[in-house]
């Protein structure tokens, strides 16, 4: 699972555009991730300019994130 730092997102689509399974898309004003679809490959940090997307492989739920985790 990922998470994505809105604060300092671009909207640039520069992650869901390398993402193979679609698991990142825009929505609205900001970029949404969904967990069911993600493969934890990581392309999409490898993807963001603006270094805003945190992976933590294994993790399909945001409850089960650290506590420190910035999400949202």
């Amino acid at each position: 699972m990922i998470t994505i730092r809105h604060d300092g997102c671009i909207l640039c689509v520069g992650c869901s555009s390398v993402c193979p399974v679609n698991a990142i898309e825009l929505v609205g004003t900001r970029m949404e991730h969904f967990p069911a679809k993600c493969i934890d490959c990581g392309l999409c940090v490898k993807g963001c300019p603006a270094n805003v997307i945190t992976l933590f492989k294994g993790v399909k739920s945001s409850k089960d994130l650290p506590v420190n985790a910035k999400y949202g």
